[in-house]
């Protein structure tokens, strides 16, 4: 018997399925909704908000070559999915690459692997089968 095991996150384009995979760490999802409380006669406070939530999700990418840096710049602004080890998943777009080379040891050559960081913006997708 076979076991899979997943330590990757994935990136996959909605449109062409064309996808990138990589460790990742400090995921952090973040969900938040309009609103605000106002006040009534009498002193009453009463909350008001507007239905529907907006998330997000930031992560970084590990040990990238520069060739997916530029794969993941020209994703800007396309519906993707990102699916984590843990079976999480968003769809959404990301208008943003924060690339970041990591430190080398003294004497060692330059480094070729980047870490990249993105903040990928939900959005309302269908779940088709």
């Amino acid at each position: 018997m076979s076991t899979l095991i997943l330590d990757r996150l994935w990136i996959n384009r909605l449109d062409t399925g064309e996808a990138v995979a990589a460790k990742s760490w400090d995921r952090s999802p973040s969900y938040d909704m309009d609103g605000e409380v106002r006040s009534y006669a009498g002193g009453r406070q009463r909350s008001i908000s507007t239905e529907g939530e907006r998330g997000s999700v930031s992560f970084t990418l590990r040990k990238l070559p520069l060739a997916t840096v530029e794969l993941l710049r020209s994703w800007m602004g396309l519906a993707v999915q990102v699916r984590d080890d843990r079976g999480q998943c968003w769809v959404g777009v990301f208008f943003q690459v924060r690339p970041d080379e990591p430190l080398t040891a003294p004497g060692a050559p330059s480094s070729y692997w980047w870490d990249v960081a993105l903040t990928v913006r939900t959005v309302t997708a269908p779940e088709e089968t």
